[in-house]
């Protein structure tokens, strides 16, 4: 199983979209810290609002993966050759979520370089940066499941789409329902749902409930990793 991990990690990260992708978001990261100086900003303004539009980005790059697997029968030639479906589904699991981590961390990574070097620490909410940014680590793991959840389940074409369009959907449900909803329901929705988690980071100074996001996080992750392997190990590849 380590063999097809590591053989899963070295062909994603050698795709050129993905590559191109990674020095996209490097760059993207240091161009807002020459934005927040044009624009009189607080050093690191608007990092988690932009990390959580490019997981539009970076779901459609995972989707797009596992899906090119199924239409090229790759998936189904590993099974012949002698790989179960767990470590399949596991080595596809780890090479999605370290591409999110990855895009994700350069560009919170950049983002942070660029603003001390621009802007330096004014008005720099420390506290907030560094939870938010341990939140946000957790809500990519938890969004990767979801699209490789997806991906492996529709095994068609349009499952790499899916996921761009999912994201998107719970993006703006996300934003829309607390505007016209109240409510101790919807409170609890927006603590549970990833996209939610990092809408509240773009709103409030300092995220008042990091344990629970994290512990949401991780719940949902087991519950989409789990669902996507029950669903992927009784599938037709024929």
């Amino acid at each position: 199983m380590s063999k097809l991990i590591k053989v899963e990690l070295k062909n994603i990260f050698s795709k050129f979209d993905i590559r191109c992708t990674l020095l996209m978001l490097t760059l993207l990261g240091f161009v807002t810290g020459i934005l927040n100086k044009g624009n009189s900003y607080p050093s690191c303004e608007g990092i988690f609002e932009w990390t959580m539009v490019l997981t539009l980005l970076i779901s459609a790059l995972g989707g797009l993966y596992i899906s090119r697997d199924y239409t090229q029968n790759t998936i189904r030639n590993k099974i012949i050759v002698g790989h179960t479906r767990f470590g399949i589904y596991l080595s596809k699991q780890i090479a999605i979520t370290s591409m999110y981590l990855a895009c994700a961390l350069l560009f919170m990574a950049s983002t942070i370089i660029s603003n001390f070097m621009f802007v330096g620490t004014t008005n720099l909410n420390k506290e907030a940066l560094w939870t938010g940014i341990l939140v946000s680590i957790f809500v990519v793991i938890v969004l990767s499941t979801l699209t490789t959840f997806i991906a492996m389940s529709i095994k068609k074409e349009t499952g790499g789409l899916m996921p761009l369009l999912v994201m998107f959907v719970m993006m703006m449900l996300s934003a829309w329902i607390p505007e016209f909803v109240k409510g101790k329901a919807i409170d609890i929705a927006n603590d549970i749902i990833p996209t939610s988690q990092m809408m509240l980071l773009n709103i409030q100074t300092v995220d008042p409930h990091p344990i629970i996001h994290i512990l949401y996080s991780l719940l949902l992750s087991f519950i989409f990793f789990i669902s996507g392997f029950a669903i992927f190990k009784n599938s037709d590849l024929n």
